[in-house]
């Protein structure tokens, strides 16, 4: 499990879950964006119009758009991040499965010899650590 042996090719490992995933976060971090905008607004209703109704409308107005754009510029901003956070995440987690289906499969099929190379840092290392040693107790045993 050196990480030196085993480089990174690509991000998108299985791009239909890893994909998914993401979406899934974009969509909470839009609803968290939502209701931000709704309190927001509500709270600058409550806490400027209500008590100065006296106020011109226009600078009510201005106040709601100004919370709205600053909002939305940072949720342009998170986008970009969240996006490849989750990308990077699923990849540690679904680029190691697959190497280890891969390796299962083989051993499954008799060859005991495959060894599971997993970068440093990615999930499931106690995992393919156990089953190195257990490919390597198989490939002792005689036939």
């Amino acid at each position: 499990m050196d990480g030196a042996t085993y480089k990174r090719r690509q991000y998108l490992v299985d791009r239909a879950y890893q994909l998914r995933f993401v979406t899934r976060l974009f969509l909470v971090l839009l609803s968290i964006a939502a209701l931000t905008c709704l309190v927001s607004s509500g709270l600058l209703w409550r806490n400027m119009y209500v008590p100065h109704q006296d106020a011109s409308p226009a600078l009510m107005t201005a106040a709601l758009i100004a919370v709205s754009l600053t909002i939305l510029v940072e949720l342009l901003i998170a986008v970009p991040i969240v996006f490849f956070l989750g990308i990077r995440h699923t990849h540690r987690i679904v680029g190691p499965l697959k190497r280890l289906r891969r390796t299962l499969e083989a051993i499954g099929a008799g060859d005991f010899s495959q060894r599971i190379t997993l970068r440093n840092g990615d999930a499931l290392e106690d995992l393919a650590k156990a089953i190195n040693e257990m490919a390597e107790q198989l490939q002792r045993l005689p036939r």
